[in-house]
């Protein structure tokens, strides 16, 4: 649901949020809703600065109970190290606001007076930490996947790490139901657990649209830098394209060798073929349809 907007950003509050914040407000915890409000829109707003820094255009930002999503116009995902960079801003942002708070608290009495204020700082560290988990869409998430990416191909890489994600909604659902037990109770684990897991899986679908986007962008790269690196792969004939488009990676131009079982080079094709052999026959069709087409 849009709510606002800031400097020309259209800022939308998922409904878990809106819920959050309204019980926190009915059971007294006004000046922590506020304080809670307060620093996700910042975490957010230092994910922006940070992709604007590197020439990046943003389109919206959604905010969720632990974090957000800052939506980038341009193809993130081309570069991994931009990607690690935007997605670390907001942890860092979160644990120099908390450094700065625990300086201030201990040098002003007038602070110590105050319950809000060591909230602001739990607050901070734990939006710091939580979104450090390496589980997507948190930050730490999409740093695992950009370091994953160079090696395994942006798919691949996308695949594992919502693996790893709903591991880490297994792990906090479980410690919940194990402090449940023992009369420690924390519906805000639930949650985290049931939102990390809601969230990984939606990731795959998000995943997808900015590939194919990236794809196409790559050859517009190619032509305004006039090189890009090549990679080749080798595939068999039965290969599925589904296969071999997992393997590509974001920043290098793909070769890839065709061979029968019994090890015969049949030819070979680039990636721009693959993609068009896709568009018409789909992601199910093989390598040999793809040097049927040349």
């Amino acid at each position: 649901m849009k709510v606002f907007s800031f400097e020309g950003i259209s800022v939308k509050f998922h409904w878990v949020f809106i819920l959050l914040l309204f019980m926190l407000s009915l059971y007294g915890y006004l000046a922590e809703t506020l304080i809670l409000f307060g620093l996700v829109f910042a975490h957010e707003i230092s994910h922006v600065l940070a992709a604007r820094a590197h020439g990046l255009e943003v389109g919206d930002v959604e905010l969720f109970p632990f974090g957000g999503v800052a939506r980038i116009e341009d193809v993130l995902e081309l570069d991994p190290q931009v990607e690690s960079n935007v997605a670390l801003a907001g942890p860092l942002f979160n644990f120099a606001l908390a450094a700065l708070a625990v300086i201030a608290y201990a040098n002003v009495p007038f602070l110590q007076q105050h319950e809000a204020f060591l909230f602001f700082i739990r607050c901070n560290l734990v939006l710091g930490l939580f979104n450090l988990l390496p589980a997507l869409p948190l930050d730490g998430g999409r740093i695992l996947r950009a370091r994953l990416a160079g090696t395994l191909g942006f798919q691949q890489a996308t695949e594992l790490a919502i693996r790893i994600s709903h591991l880490m909604a297994f792990i906090l659902l479980a410690l919940a139901v194990f402090l449940f037990f023992h009369e420690h109770y924390h519906i805000t684990l639930f949650a985290a657990s049931f939102f990390l897991f809601y969230a990984a899986s939606k990731e795959r679908t998000v995943a997808m649209y900015s590939f194919i986007r990236s794809l196409g962008r790559k050859k517009k790269i190619f032509f305004e830098q006039g090189v890009i690196p090549l990679a080749t792969l080798m595939a068999l004939e039965d290969t599925p394209l589904k296969e071999v488009l997992r393997r590509f990676a974001m920043k290098k131009y793909h070769r890839i060798i065709v061979v029968s079982r019994d090890g015969r080079v049949l030819g070979e094709t680039l990636e721009n073929e693959v993609i068009d052999t896709i568009l018409c026959n789909g992601i199910y069709a093989t390598m040999q349809s793809v040097l049927q087409r040349k």
